[in-house]
């Protein structure tokens, strides 16, 4: 059996995808792990099919019909996988020598272990912080003040997504980023996958939290390293910027109302306009103070644009348009 069966959810990612299938071409050279490679397309207009076809015919690439959602994509994916390990991979990552052979060893020798997460190297050298707790309240109101930012070595409010921690060792954690999230066969069966409710964003913590329930552990893998151009797929258009920031905070008002109430919710909701709210008079202040700062202008676009959409948002499972 295949060890490792890597999906890609792709949408207008190519140039970032492959460079990332190179890496994956390379590691398979060097023999760390056999691997299959499934790119699982959600209506790319770029080509990114055709590129996979032409230039990595060892890879495997599909179509999903559409823009079907990153967790659908993924599931979609593993349909086709026949590894021992699955490992949801986002397009825009690079992985470096060694990874992958740490994270098999890691599972092989660890079988109440069912998913793992590596440490995300971001452009600039530093850490992306990529493993956190369970999501509270307390952690929507930090994060959309700006306090999470501004006092990131506090075990309060730096607590979710653990900033006040180095990264530099290996811990059993809550759960980890999904992309990057390397998952045991046998654990995804059990859950069933992605909860397909998840459009974008948020079903890594809903994957996480019922993998955790279902039994099993995760830890967080510093020894397999992994860059990660962050934000790949958003664009420099400030609407498709806008799309994706009221998608994460669709899919968390979902999260709070289905796991704690409609009145958790409802306060996830009102901390998020909070934070769009703050967001966009601080934009708005500066172009009146800069007129001609282009940058300014579309921040100040942006922001409009997510606390409209936000403020619209329900809390079910259909995506209102986003």
């Amino acid at each position: 059996m295949t060890d490792i069966s890597i999906g890609i959810v792709s949408y207008n990612t190519r140039d970032l995808l492959r460079d990332c299938l190179q890496t994956l071409r390379e590691r398979a050279v060097e023999g760390e792990a056999t691997i299959e490679v499934i790119v699982a397309d959600n209506g790319s207009s770029d080509g990114s099919v055709e590129m996979v076809e032409r230039e990595f015919p060892e890879f495997q690439a599909f179509y999903t019909g559409g823009n079907i959602g990153y967790g659908r994509a993924n599931n979609a994916a593993f349909e086709r996988a026949t590894g021992r390990y699955f490992f949801v991979l986002n397009s825009d990552t690079e992985v470096e020598p060694g990874a992958l052979r740490e994270m098999v060893q890691f599972m092989d020798a660890n079988p109440q272990v069912g998913g793992a997460g590596a440490k995300l190297i971001l452009p600039d050298g530093s850490t992306q912080p990529s493993v956190g707790t369970d999501p509270t309240l307390r952690a929507i109101f930090f994060e959309q003040t700006y306090l999470d930012k501004l006092l990131p070595h506090s075990k309060l409010t730096g607590g979710y997504l653990l900033t006040w921690w180095d990264y530099k060792e290996r811990r059993e954690v809550e759960q980890v980023c999904g992309a990057c999230l390397f998952v045991r066969r046998e654990a995804w069966h059990q859950i069933g996958g992605f909860d397909p409710a998840f459009f974008m964003y948020f079903e890594d913590t809903d994957f996480c939290l019922r993998l955790r329930r279902a039994g099993w552990q995760i830890w967080y893998l510093p020894e397999a390293r992994i860059q990660h151009r962050l934000g790949g797929s958003s664009g420099s258009d400030y609407r498709v910027r806008a799309l994706m920031v009221s998608s994460y905070n669709h899919s968390r008002y979902y999260f709070w109302t289905r796991e704690r109430g409609l009145l958790a919710g409802r306060l996830s909701k009102a901390f998020t306009l909070l934070g769009a709210g703050l967001r966009l008079l601080a934009w708005t202040i500066k172009c009146l103070i800069h007129p001609r700062d282009r940058e300014a202008r579309m921040q100040q676009k942006l922001f409009r644009r997510v606390w409209r959409l936000t403020y619209a948002m329900q809390p079910n499972r259909e995506e209102n348009g986003l």
